[in-house]
């Protein structure tokens, strides 16, 4: 009779990162802010162990999947680095007259909240307006520069690719909203 192979991994824990497990959830806390991951709704059919030892400060992942093994493993490692550093994403805006605006707001007395609102021209009869989550901040380096900062990658990731979908590069003229080291190939046009 064969015994399945397992996989395990060991992650250490950053000294200013508090982590624990209640029933399915892990809680990420540290000098950023505060995530959570629910284990049930990544892996429902009960592949992986999560263990957690604060007196080492390690996290060690369990699984007989490979492949969900290595997804695991890098979720926690994201997150870890979300709430220790944070994500940065550049969106680049190509084209006269085309810029962005940012106009923040903040509300409450108590917990004070701090509502950002994006502005975008961009070549259209109007102005785009991009309401902007409250767990990501925006930037505007110059006026055709914006920075995204979050918490969650797979947050910010999914905020830049909304706002790059508000005005694709042409591939005639590459004019639109790209990431910063994004590489646009051009066609060539209409030649007499």
């Amino acid at each position: 009779m064969k015994t399945k192979k397992h996989y395990s991994s060991i992650i250490n824990i950053p000294d200013s990162v508090d982590i624990k497990k209640i029933d399915n959830i892990l809680y990420f806390q540290g000098p950023l802010g505060k995530t959570t991951l629910n284990l049930k709704k990544i892996d429902p059919k009960g592949l992986a162990a999560v263990i957690i030892s604060p007196k080492d400060n390690i996290l060690k992942i369990i699984t007989i999947s490979k492949s969900f093994y290595g997804l695991l493993k890098s979720i926690i490692q994201n997150k870890l680095q979300g709430i220790s550093r944070g994500f940065l994403i550049y969106l680049k805006i190509v084209g006269i007259g085309y810029r962005a605006s940012l106009i923040s707001t903040t509300t409450g007395t108590s917990t004070t909240t701090c509502t950002q609102t994006l502005f975008l021209k961009l070549g259209y009869s109007h102005d785009i307006v991009y309401k902007i989550p409250t767990s990501i901040r925006v930037f505007l380096l110059d006026p055709t520069l914006i920075c995204l900062f979050g918490v969650d990658k797979n947050q910010i990731t999914q905020i830049a690719s909304q706002i790059r979908k508000l005005r694709r590069p042409t591939v005639y003229k590459g004019k639109g909203i790209r990431l910063l080291n994004e590489k646009i190939l051009l066609k060539a046009g209409k030649r007499k």
